[in-house]
Formats: C-alpha cells, structure tokens, sequence
C-alpha cells in the first residue's frame, strides 16, 4: 500500500526526467500521534503562520513581529479579520463554472474534451474570471447570404448572362468585328 502511494506521489512530483537521471527513490517519513497532547502539539506546528514577505501585507508584519506562537487569534466562529478584494459576482461565476453551468444563464455547461491553444483564447481577449477561467465574448453571427445569382431558366433566351465565360467572350470578339467591318464600310 506504501510503495503503490509513493509510486503515485512520485509521478506527481517529479518529471520523468527526473526520475530517469535520479533514480526512483521517494523517502516519506510519517508518524502517528499517540496522545491528543501530541496530536495538538503537531496540529499547532503545521499550522502556525509561516510569514516570509514583508511586503504581502504590513500591517500584519507588524502585528506578527516577536510572535511566540503560544496563543492563538481569535475562533473559527468569528467574523474574519480580513478578506480578499474579489467581487461577490466573480467568486459567484466560479461557484457556478465549479459546478458545470453557465454563470450568464444557468444552463449546464458541455466542456470540450479537446484543450486549444491558449494563443487562440487570447486572440479573443477573454474577461479573466479566476482560477484559469475565462469569459469569452459571444460567437460573431454568420456573415449575410451571399446575393442569390437570378435562375437561368428564367430569363429570356437571348439573355446575355445565360452564357458561360467563354461563350460571352468569343461573342465579345463577335460584336467587335462586327463594329470593325461596320465602321470600315462607312468609311470607304
């Protein structure tokens, strides 16, 4: 059951690359907690802040500063301190893309099984809705019909236009003779 969990957690990790050059070696240590001192004593480790950029947020550097972490702020049941600046619409159409509809209508949402390129999503300029997702502008309608070309059987049968290209130029050349010989008799 170990070895089938860190096969799995190897594949995950590293590229194959990796494992290849490496080896395919994967060290997990675990432990189990035996007394609930010990299991808090760990839940209060692994969760204690791990702040590394000041800049992220200052004012909680300062409040942070000298912290011994033998304490806590606040419950679980409290209002939170502090919030991400994401609007409830975006964080609603996320809510609703999770769940495989559409966040405009509310229609189930049948995904393509085959990714594109994202240089043709950003061809599109999508509006960015979070995690990935993207709003793409609505699909332009087809262009107009092409003018219907008049039906032959109905025009007339000397109609100049029921005749192919070819046809049309050969009597072209027909007509140009025809003014030639015409002109040249009136001259002389």
């Amino acid at each position: 059951m170990l070895d089938e969990l860190k096969r799995k957690l190897r594949r995950l990790i590293y590229p194959r690359s990796v494992i290849r050059k490496w080896g395919d070696k994967l060290d997990i240590f675990y432990e189990y907690r035996q007394t609930p001192a010990e299991m808090m004593h760990t839940l209060k480790y692994c969760t204690k802040a791990t702040f590394t950029d000041i800049e992220w947020d200052e004012p909680l550097a300062s409040n942070l500063h000298g912290e011994r972490y033998s304490g806590w702020w606040g419950k679980w049941d409290e209002s939170p301190k502090w919030e991400l600046a994401e609007s409830d619409k975006k964080l609603q159409s996320l809510v609703s893309l999770e769940q495989g509809k559409c966040p405009i209508c509310d229609s189930p949402i049948s995904w393509n099984k085959h990714p594109l390129p994202s240089l043709l999503i950003d061809l599109e300029n999508p509006v960015d809705l979070g995690n990935g997702y993207g709003f793409l502008p609505p699909i332009r309608p087809p262009p107009a019909a092409p003018v219907r070309p008049t039906n032959l059987i109905e025009l007339p049968d000397g109609d100049y236009r029921k005749h192919s290209n070819a046809v049309r130029r050969l009597i072209d050349r027909a007509r140009e003779r025809v003014s030639f010989i015409s002109d040249y008799e009136s001259c002389s």
